[in-house]
């Protein structure tokens, strides 16, 4: 059987995995609009050939079956290409947007002899196979009510990750905005159960977790011709579980998507005294046995992650061979999409806006903007300004979580410096920028967009517009420090990482967008101050950070070296008052200055100071360093042999914890500025935060 995959995202490893799992299987080509992504995932599974569209590729490869693992939007017009070439198509969830384009792809399939299929992996996991069959054979009695439960963490690329510079992710323009992708998984587990649907019943509801207070809780009533089916769609909630439970006449069966488990509860004739007991004897011994069960099965290979996916592939290539029933019929597909089709009316509030915002009264003096305006150092810069009485531009993402900025006298603009052309605007009677936005998750291709091409447009509309003073904040990660000796004292002369792809690509970023300031500099079309400031901490801040060591939560803080590490600490509010004063004066203008506070502060006093006072019932211990270089100097040896990127380096051990001092003196010669605050009244904030924010 020839296979084809159209779509090379994250889902597409899977479909591969699976499919070549299929006896007689073969991938024949893979598909994508991005040749880039095309020709990766060639490599990485070591396939013959790509192509740019369907029509190419059939007319070369032939496929029997295609999978269009796609974003929904493609769905349709993808499906309906490879339809008319006679092809069978297995399509991921959901299977298009609406009940109208879903039943249109049945018609075409059916006309052209081939199958259709919705990609329903969850109802084909063992544990809901399990489940399935429980109901099946009576068991359970007659179905009473189906609670189905689905929990999603909004952190992960799917809504945060912007494909382009000032472009949002896609799932935030479908027509049930951010729940329309994710929808059908809590649905297809649930519906089969009800009968005939008669009523959909919707509430929404904000938790703050989506950006501009978009709806992300919702509560799906259904009432179906043979029993009633609640849904429960939450983002806020944590953990994010995903579970359904089937009430029936005799017996309660709970699936758990989460472990893989299934746990049932029959009707027990014992005492109601007795009952409480043996229940939960009885879904110890189940869940106990279930879980010996799954550690077996995923040894030996016969359980693996995302297992439904693997059985309904199979299942549907099955009926490919021998003409039987496709795993997902016509009827629970479109009952789906027809379900859908009576929510997305109901939920009003998924569509985000983004006009510009103005709080701020007229005031006199000169406008300063503010780059990476809702990050951590950018809001508190923000505040500070207006405190002084400055006109301020703030300048956001469109998924920033601008909370804190909207209660200000601030002027907010969405544009993103990675697109020169969203900048345009918002540098319109600008005197004074501050660029604090940079990419902070250390990814490659982020760093290139947003920290490197984003000064690059910063500077040039600088340039354009005749700003008086730019203020860019860089970062002591620039400094070789795995090169210096221990004790080395770091001015702002002192060599810069001459290794940065080994230290990581937040280095590299930092530096090559630095390399750009420096030739800016030397120009002198505008005038510039380079911050390079030490470990930023404050109220609302990292508690733990890399720097430090590794966490377990709240329970257990593992601590690199004896504790007599000097941490290069800088409290949020001295550097904001730094970077004022780099505003207000010529003095600086075309030089570099370090910014780390002039206090001692060790990881053991900042333990003691701060993190014991948080967590007191927190367990504190300190891993010698040449233990964590040997163990770190194993993985990198292991991961080498398994053609995999170790998880940390020695390089990247040594240049976080190689002993060295910042030298603050020149900000001080210079512009005869001091910290404000000390490292103790830093620490203090801090608490005073955190205990208020429990």
């Amino acid at each position: 059987m020839k296979i084809a995959i159209v779509g090379c995202g994250l889902n597409s490893d899977y479909h591969i995995n699976f499919a070549r799992a299929y006896p007689g299987a073969e991938i024949v080509g893979v598909v994508d609009a991005s040749e880039q992504r095309a020709m990766r995932c060639r490599e990485r599974f070591g396939i013959d050939r790509s192509y740019p569209d369907i029509a190419s590729l059939v007319e070369d490869a032939r496929p029997d079956v295609i999978h269009i693992v796609t974003p929904p939007f493609t769905h349709f017009d993808l499906a309906s290409q490879a339809i008319e070439a006679g092809c069978h198509v297995l399509v991921e969830k959901p299977m298009c947007l609406s009940l109208d384009e879903g039943e249109r792809l049945f018609s075409l399939a059916e006309r052209k002899g081939v199958e259709l299929c919705s990609m329903h992996n969850h109802f084909f996991d063992p544990c809901m196979l399990k489940a399935r069959e429980i109901v099946r054979s009576g068991r359970l009695g007659r179905v009473i009510n189906v609670e189905s439960h689905y929990g999603l963490n909004t952190r992960i690329d799917a809504f945060m990750r912007y494909p382009r510079p000032d472009v949002l992710p896609w799932l935030y323009g479908l027509p049930g905005g951010v729940f329309h992708d994710f929808m059908p998984h809590p649905l297809y587990v649930m519906l089969p159960f009800l009968g005939d649907v008669e009523d959909v019943q919707v509430v929404e509801k904000s938790m703050g977790e989506l950006p501009q207070g978009i709806s992300d809780e919702l509560r799906i009533l259904v009432k179906g011709r043979d029993a009633l089916g609640v849904l429960t769609f939450s983002f806020a909630s944590k953990p994010h579980h995903h579970f359904v439970r089937i009430y029936g006449t005799k017996m309660m069966v709970h699936v758990n998507f989460d472990t893989m488990t299934t746990v049932v509860h029959p009707v027990s004739s014992l005492p109601k005294a007795a009952q409480k007991a043996t229940y939960n004897l009885s879904e110890s011994w189940q869940l106990g046995t279930a879980t010996l069960k799954n550690v077996w099965e995923f040894g030996t290979g016969k359980l693996r992650p995302y297992q439904g996916m693997k059985n309904l592939i199979h299942r549907f290539y099955d009926a490919v061979k021998s003409g039987g029933e496709v795993p997902v019929s016509k009827h629970e597909a479109l009952n789906v999409l027809a379900v859908m089709d009576r929510i997305w009316p109901q939920v009003k509030n998924t569509g985000l806006r983004f006009e510009n915002i103005v709080h701020q009264e007229k005031r006199e003096g000169q406008r300063v903007l503010v780059t990476g305006a809702s990050g951590f150092l950018g809001t508190r810069l923000v505040e500070m300004l207006c405190e002084r009485g400055y006109p301020v531009r703030a300048l956001v993402r469109k998924l920033s979580n601008i909370k804190r900025l909207k209660m200000l006298p601030v002027e907010i603009m969405y544009g993103d410096v990675g697109s020169i052309e969203s900048l345009r605007p918002v540098f319109e009677g600008v005197d004074f920028v501050v660029h604090a936005a940079a990419d902070t998750e250390g990814r490659e291709e982020e760093g290139e967009t947003v920290t490197v091409q984003g000064t690059r447009n910063v500077i040039d509309l600088c340039r354009q517009n005749g700003v008086k003073r730019l203020v860019y904040i860089s970062s002591c990660s620039v400094y070789g420090v795995a090169d210096y000796a221990e004790n080395q004292i770091v001015t702002e002369e002192s060599s810069l990482e001459r290794l940065p792809e080994q230290r990581g690509f937040y280095s590299l970023a930092k530096l090559r967008a630095e390399n750009l300031v420096s030739e800016a500099m030397k120009q002198g079309d505008v005038p510039i101050v380079c911050l390079r400031p030490g470990t930023i901490f404050g109220p609302g801040g990292e508690i733990f950070t890399p720097m430090m060591g590794f966490s377990l939560g709240t329970r257990l803080f593992a601590v690199i070296g004896p504790g007599d590490f000097v941490l290069p600490l800088v409290y949020i509010d001295n550097l904001c008052d730094a970077i004022i004063t780099a505003i207000q004066s010529d003095r600086g203008d075309n030089e570099v200055f370090n910014v780390v506070d002039s206090g001692r502060l060790t990881k053991k006093d900042y333990m003691d100071m701060l993190v014991r006072k948080l967590y007191p019932e927190a367990r504190v211990v300190y891993i010698p360093y040449r233990a964590l270089h040997e163990i770190v100097r194993l993985q990198e040896r292991l991961t080498a042999v398994m053609g995999r990127k170790p998880f940390l380096t020695r390089y990247r051990l040594k240049s976080s914890q190689n002993r060295i001092v910042y030298d603050s003196s020149k900000i001080d010669r210079t512009y005869g500025w001091k910290p404000p605050l000390t490292l103790a009244e830093g620490i203090e904030a801090v608490l005073e935060y955190e205990r208020g924010h429990k």
